[in-house]
């Protein structure tokens, strides 16, 4: 009863699982704010088709009614399917389809990966910073960024070279 009552560590020695912040109960009805809480847990984003908030009432209402493992599941399968390369998963978790041989949202990012987005901004690898030419230390600035923010990098870089402040094309 107590666990039930929002008791975080009754949560955990009744039902083996520590309540995510937002979420007073095990097996629900849960908040928004719980749902919410869970989603970026498992670190999908806002912009996620399947972001609590995007949610249809009747969608949002089925999971809210689910108990906290099986919220969770239900969240880190659409994390998981993303990562794994399946375009819908990756809408559903990030709202957007990686590019072309870019196999995740976070770096380290192939080359193939960054070489894709780089054409994909019309810029050409002729480029003295087209990513087939970057040292090591210029590679690793880019992995540390996700696939979002590579493309607006590069797309810096092309709007600053079309303006002809950039010689680093």
């Amino acid at each position: 009863m107590e666990a039930d009552g929002g008791d975080k560590d009754k949560g955990l020695e009744c039902y083996g699982i520590a309540f995510p912040d937002n979420c007073t109960s095990y097996h629900g009805p849960h908040s928004i704010e719980c749902l919410i809480t869970i989603w970026e847990e498992v670190d999908c984003k806002v912009k996620g088709y399947r972001y609590p908030n995007n949610l249809t009432t009747a969608d949002s209402n089925t999971l809210k009614s689910l108990n906290l493992r099986d919220i969770t599941a239900n969240m880190e399968g659409a994390k998981s399917g993303a990562d794994g390369g399946n375009d819908d998963h990756q809408l559903n978790c990030y709202g957007l389809v990686f590019p072309q041989n870019c196999d995740r949202y976070y770096g380290p990012h192939s080359v193939d990966c960054l070489a894709t987005v780089w054409e994909s901004k019309g810029c050409l690898s002729k480029g003295t910073k087209a990513p087939v030419k970057l040292d090591t230390s210029e590679r690793d600035i880019l992995d540390v960024l996700n696939v979002e923010d590579v493309r607006a990098n590069m797309e810096g870089v092309k709007r600053a070279a079309d303006g002809g402040n950039n010689p680093m094309l």
